[in-house]
């Protein structure tokens, strides 16, 4: 079943319809060849998903009926923030995005750090990059993407939001494994992922003495996208 993007104001649940316009309904019709009777699924990206009938396909419009209403479809329990350091290749940028959309991060927060190599991003296809990915996987939620913020800042903040803060370091003490650290189904996290060259020894301090926990992920040296799609892996669905 094909996911598509549709518009919260082109959904009408006293009918039990949605009309995916634009782009969606070009995508769906034309390269996708969806017909009428055909099942989809449509995301509002906002934290429900729709299992919809196709009752009419137009080549500006699709309009389906809603058979079943799905709230947070595909989500994981657990409310993960990515604090990433700006990688310094577009590529490995984006392809952690994905991945880490993917994985069911719920929000992206891109730092500055002492090492990053890179103070900007293209945002706009950052988004849209996170919106194929959403549709790839079928979720109900699209990650924030927050704007650039420096390492101190996203400390500050994930502390404010009662988050435990999670900092992967090569340094730290080969037993303070991912793996094995100890954390609550109900726990909200942020995951701080330095970029190439990983963290200063002054921004660990820092991190310490805002009670962030050291983490290692092992023995490897891991690419910072490596060691942000790996720690995912292990802590959004545990």
């Amino acid at each position: 079943m094909e996911c598509f993007i549709v518009a919260k104001e082109n959904i009408d649940l006293e009918r039990l319809e949605l009309t995916l316009v634009g782009d969606e309904a070009h995508h769906a019709t034309r390269s996708l060849r969806i017909k009428t009777g055909e099942e989809i699924l449509a995301t509002d990206i906002s934290g429900t998903c729709y299992k919809c009938r196709v009752e009419r396909a137009d080549p500006g419009a699709l309009t389906c009926s809603i058979e079943k209403i799905l709230p947070n479809f595909g989500e994981p329990k657990r409310n993960v923030l990515l604090v990433q350091g700006l990688i310094a290749q577009p590529s490995r940028w984006e392809f952690l995005l994905e991945k880490a959309t993917e994985l069911g991060v719920r929000s992206i927060q891109p730092i500055t750090t002492e090492r990053t190599e890179r103070e900007n991003f293209n945002r706009e296809r950052s988004k849209r990059i996170l919106r194929a990915a959403v549709k790839q996987t079928k979720r109900a939620w699209l990650p924030e993407l927050s704007e650039l913020s420096s390492f101190s800042t996203a400390l500050s903040e994930a502390i404010k939001e009662g988050r435990r803060v999670l900092l992967l370091h090569e340094a730290a003490d080969s037993s303070s494994t991912l793996s094995r650290t100890m954390i609550a189904s109900d726990e909200s996290l942020a995951i701080i992922v330095g970029p190439e060259g990983g963290f200063s020894d002054s921004e660990v301090e820092m991190a310490l003495k805002s009670r962030a926990e050291i983490i290692s992920l092992g023995p490897r040296r891991l690419r910072a996208e490596t060691a942000a799609i790996a720690a995912l892996a292990i802590l959004i669905d545990l």
